[in-house]
C-alpha cells in the first residue's frame, strides 16, 4: 500500500494486485447460493480494466456532447413551456451503449479493428451527458434568468430601478454558469472517499445507472454467477414500464387523481399520507437500508401528522391567513435540521482527518459489510471495487487550489456583472457553500431526493434581507440563489458520478474529467439554446399565456422583492423553532455515533428525517412499501434478496423513468389520457352518488 504526497492512501500498481477470481465457483445447480456466488464482478473475470486514458476516449466525448446538446434543447424547451422536466438523463448510458456498440460492429463488419467498448467508457458517456444536461436542468432559464429581465419587471406593480434589470445575453450568462458550476466540482473532491467508501451510501440513481451499464456489458453466453441479477433487472424493468403506461392511461390528465389514495383515516394525515403508486420510489425503498426508510417515516409522522396540523391551529395568531400559511415553517425548520446534521458531519470529518494526520495513520478502512442492507460480507465485489476506486488519486491540492482560484475570480467578477452584489457577500457565499453542498449531496446519497427548492427559498430570504432596499438589491437577490443552486447541484452530481464509477470499476480521474468536460460544454450549450428560443419567439416569451410563459419567473421576482423587507417578514416563532431543531439535529447525530451498533439503527438520521418536512409524507410511504417488499423477501431467502434487491429496485426506477419521456411528448401535443380513475373517501363517494342520481 502506497501513501501519496497528499496523505491519501493509494493502491499498488496493477501487477501488485491481480484480479483473481479463483475463489468463486460456477453454478452447478439450483441450490441456494452464498454471497460469494452473487458477484457481479465475476461476470467480468475475463475483461481487463483499462487505464483511465483508455476510458476517456474521443468517441465517448463526441457521442456525449452530441447527445447532451440534443437533450439540453429538449429540456430547456420543456422547462420554458411547462416548468416540468422529465428525467431524460437516466438513459444516456443506454443510448451511448447503443450508438458505440453499433459503430464498433459496423467497423468490425468492414474489416477494421476498433478499440473494444468497455463499461468504463460507457460510464464516461453517462457521466458526461448528465453533466451537460444538468446545466439545462438547474440553469434557472425559466426562473431567475427571465426574472432579471425587463419583460418580467414590467409585469409587476411599482417603479422599476434600472439597476434591478439584467437582460439575458450569452457572455455574462455563460461566465455566470461557468464560475458557479465549476466550484461545485472541486469542493466535493476531498469528500469522495467519505461518501463512497467510509459511509457506503446507497446513491439510488447512481447505483441504478451502474447496474444497467454492467448489464449491458455482461457476457451473454454461459451459465455464470450474477446472471440471475441481470435477468431480474430486465424483467422488472418491463413490469415497471408497463405499470407506468397503465397509470397514465387512467390518469385522465391533471384533473384526475389516479394517485392520491389515502392510507390513513385521520383528517390531519389525509393531506399527504397516501400511497402514490410510483414504482420508482418503491424501487428506491428496496435499495435503501432500514435506517433511511425508518428515518423518513418518523419525519413524515412528526411533520405532516403533528407539527403542521398544530401550526395550522395558530393561523391568524402566528401568521396571517393570506400570507402563504405555514410554508415558511416548512422551509426553515427542515433546512435547519439538514444544516445541523451537515455541520456535525463536517466537523467530524475535519477532526478525524486531523487526528489521523497527527498519528500518521493512513490505513484504509475497507468496507466489510454489504453496502446496501445487511451485516453479511460480500467480500469479492467490495474488495475489487474499493481497491480500484483508491487508484488514480486526484491530489487534494487540485481540489483546494481550484476552489480557491474560482472563489477569488468570482469575488471580482460577480459584483461586476451584478452591481448590487457586494464582494463580501460573494465571499460569504463561497465560505458557506461547502457546507450547503455537503448537505445537498448527503440527502441525494441517502434518499435520492432534491432539496434545491428549499435552499433557493432560504437563500432568497437571507440574502434579500442582507441586501435590503439598496439600488440593485433585487437583482442581487435573484443572482445569489442561482450561484448557490449551480454549486450544490454540480457537487451532488459529482458524488453520484463517483458512485457510478465505483460500481463500474471506472477510474476517479476519468470520472472527474468527464464531469468537468460535460459541465464546460453545458455552460455554453444551454444559454445558446435559451437565447435561440428567446430570439425566435420575442412576442411569446416570458409573458402570461405565451408559448414560453415561464410562469415561475414572475413569482421569483416578486419573492425577491418581498425578501428585501428583511427577516421581519417571517411568521412568529419561525426562527426560534428553526434554531431549536438545528441544535436537536446535532444532538441526535451525536447520540447516533455514541450508541452501540445494535441500537444505532433505531436513532433516526437527521438529514433523512428532515426530507418529509419539505417534500411531504407520500414519498416516504412509497419508499416504506419498497422496503417492506425487500424485508419479506429477505425473510424468505436472505442471500437472494440482498443480492437481487438492488437490481430489482434499479429496474423499477428506470422503468418508471422511461415512460416520463413519451408522456411528456404527449403533453406537448396536448394529448391527455383517455380514462380517469379516482379514489374517494366515503363521504366524497356519497356526494358523487347523490349528484349522479339527481342528474345535476
Amino acid at each position: 500500500m502506497k501513501v501519496t504526497s497528499e496523505g491519501e492512501t493509494s493502491d499498488l500498481d496493477h501487477n501488485d494486485w491481480p484480479l483473481n477470481y479463483s475463489n468463486l465457483k460456477e453454478e452447478t445447480g439450483n441450490e441456494e447460493k452464498p454471497h460469494e456466488l452473487h458477484s457481479v464482478e465475476f461476470l467480468f473475470k475475463d475483461k481487463e480494466i483499462p487505464p483511465w486514458q483508455s476510458q476517456l476516449t474521443v468517441r465517448a466525448l463526441v457521442v456525449s456532447c452530441a447527445m447532451g446538446s440534443f437533450l439540453s434543447l429538449f429540456v430547456i424547451k420543456m422547462d420554458l413551456m411547462f416548468g416540468l422536466i422529465p428525467p431524460v438523463n437516466l438513459f444516456a448510458g443506454f443510448f451511448g451503449f447503443l450508438i458505440i456498440s453499433t459503430w464498433t460492429k459496423l467497423l468490425s463488419a468492414a474489416g477494421f479493428m476498433g478499440q473494444p467498448f468497455t463499461r468504463q467508457e460507457n460510464a464516461v458517456i453517462q457521466i458526461c451527458v448528465n453533466a451537460i444536461i444538468s446545466i439545462a436542468y438547474d440553469g434557472g432559464f425559466a426562473t431567475y434568468f427571465i426574472a432579471m429581465s425587463d419583460i418580467v419587471a414590467k409585469q409587476l406593480p411599482g417603479p422599476v430601478d434600472a439597476k434591478d434589470i439584467k437582460n439575458p445575453s450569452f457572455g455574462w450568462m455563460a461566465l455566470f454558469l461557468l464560475l458557479s458550476s465549476a466550484a461545485g466540482l472541486f469542493i466535493i473532491l476531498p469528500l469522495r472517499k467519505f461518501f463512497i467508501i467510509d459511509k457506503k451510501l446507497p446513491f439510488p440513481t447512481g447505483s441504478a445507472s451502474a447496474n444497467y451499464i454492467n448489464s449491458f456489458h455482461a457476457p451473454r453466453s454461459g451459465k455464470m454467477n450474477g446472471r440471475e441479477q441481470i435477468e431480474k433487472l430486465r424483467r422488472f424493468f418491463t413490469i415497471s414500464f408497463l405499470w407506468s403506461i397503465f397509470q397514465w392511461l387512467y390518469s385522465g390528465g391533471d384533473s384526475c387523481g389516479f394517485t392520491n389514495f389515502p392510507t390513513f383515516g385521520l383528517k390531519a394525515f389525509e393531506r399527504s399520507f397516501y400511497f402514490d403508486f410510483y414504482s420508482a420510489y418503491i424501487g428506491i425503498g428496496m435499495m435503501c437500508p432500514f435506517e433511511i426508510t425508518y428515518s423518513q417515516l418518523l419525519g413524515a409522522i412528526l411533520s405532516s401528522g403533528v407539527l403542521w396540523p398544530y401550526i395550522e391551529t395558530k393561523s391568524g395568531d402566528w401568521y396571517p391567513v393570506e400570507d402563504g400559511g405555514y410554508q415558511p415553517y416548512k422551509v426553515f425548520i427542515g433546512l435547519s435540521i439538514m444544516i445541523g446534521d451537515g455541520v456535525y458531519n463536517l466537523i467530524k470529518i475535519i477532526v478525524i482527518g486531523l487526528i489521523k494526520h497527527k498519528n500518521n495513520d493512513n490505513s484504509p478502512a475497507l468496507p466489510v459489510e454489504n453496502p446496501i442492507h445487511g451485516k453479511n460480507p460480500v467480500p469479492y465485489d467490495e474488495e475489487v471495487r474499493t481497491k480500484t476506486f483508491l487508484k488514480d488519486q486526484i491530489p487534494k491540492r487540485v481540489a483546494i487550489g481550484g476552489y480557491v482560484a474560482i472563489a477569488i475570480i468570482s469575488v471580482v467578477v460577480f459584483p461586476f456583472i451584478f452591481p448590487g452584489l457586494r464582494w463580501y457577500q460573494v465571499l460569504t457565499l463561497y465560505l458557506i457553500s461547502p457546507l450547503v453542498g455537503l448537505c445537498r449531496a448527503y440527502v441525494t446519497a441517502l434518499t435520492d431526493m432534491s432539496i434545491s427548492t428549499v435552499l433557493l427559498k432560504s437563500a432568497v430570504l437571507i440574502f434579500g434581507s442582507w441586501a435590503g432596499k439598496s439600488s440593485g438589491s433585487i437583482l442581487a437577490t435573484l443572482a445569489v440563489p442561482g450561484i448557490l443552486l449551480h454549486f450544490v447541484e454540480v457537487a451532488s452530481n459529482m458524488t453520484e458520478s463517483f458512485k457510478l464509477g465505483y460500481l463500474t470499476l471506472s477510474s476517479p480521474k476519468s470520472i472527474f474529467l468527464s464531469q468537468l468536460i460535460g459541465t464546460l460544454v453545458g455552460c455554453f450549450v444551454a444559454p445558446s439554446f435559451f437565447l435561440y428560443f428567446k430570439n425566435r419567439y420575442p412576442d411569446g416569451f416570458g409573458t402570461p399565456n405565451s408559448i414560453f410563459s415561464a410562469s415561475e419567473a414572475s413569482y421569483g421576482r416578486d419573492t425577491a422583492m418581498r425578501a428585501t423587507n428583511g427577516l421581519s417578514t417571517l411568521p412568529k416563532h419561525c426562527l426560534s423553532l428553526s434554531l431549536a431543531f438545528f441544535f436537536a439535529a446535532i444532538l441526535v447525530s451525536l447520540l447516533r455515533d455514541s450508541m452501540p451498533r445494535k441500537w444505532k439503527s433505531l436513532i433516526p438520521i437527521p438529514m433523512v428525517f428532515a426530507v418529509p418536512f419539505n417534500l411531504g409524507a407520500y414519498l416516504s410511504i412509497d419508499m416504506c412499501v419498497g422496503y417492506l417488499i425487500f424485508y419479506f423477501w429477505r425473510r424468505k431467502n436472505k442471500a437472494q434478496a440482498e443480492a437481487l434487491a438492488p437490481f430489482v429496485g434499479s429496474a423499477l426506477m428506470f422503468g418508471d423513468g422511461l415512460w416520463t419521456f413519451p408522456s411528456t411528448v404527449l403533453s406537448m401535443r396536448n394529448i391527455i389520457a383517455p380514462m380517469c380513475m379516482r379514489f374517494l373517501s366515503k363521504e366524497e363517494s356519497a356526494q358523487v352518488e347523490t349528484c349522479l342520481s339527481s342528474g345535476s
